[in-house]
């Protein structure tokens, strides 16, 4: 998994996915997390731009987050278990996939998140 970047909670900075993939060309959001290993706590995949997914060929389930273009939490579907479907609104411009029940409490419908990469972390110190 190519985890360049971060996912943080863009009022307390604090990390909520340390390891962040982010899928953005048609064949990565194609790809999705099918026939990949299951996702490890602190990893997550960020698909730009997607309004849905599903979880065919996934072995475990995942949390999935759905994010405006701002990156406020439209909706939270924790432990989607294989062969669903989940479906955003107009309004979802990217959705968040993370290993089922490991999503942090503080990501809630309405509370904005924001992508920084590695470099950026570094810079900071």
């Amino acid at each position: 998994m190519a985890a360049d970047h971060q996912l943080r909670d863009a009022q307390t900075g604090q990390v909520l996915v340390a390891r962040l993939e982010r899928a953005t060309t048609f064949w990565q959001r194609l790809r999705g997390l099918m026939f990949r290993r299951p996702l490890q706590p602190g990893e997550g995949l960020l698909i730009v731009p997607c309004r849905s997914i599903h979880t065919h060929w996934l072995r475990t389930a995942i949390d999935v987050v759905l994010m405006d273009r701002d990156g406020v939490v439209l909706s939270v579907h924790p432990n989607v278990r294989p062969w669903r479907m989940v479906h955003g609104t107009k309004d979802t411009h990217a959705v968040l996939e993370t290993a089922g029940g490991h999503l942090p409490e503080s990501v809630q419908v309405g509370r904005r998140l924001c992508v920084t990469s590695h470099a950026d972390d570094s810079r900071r110190r």
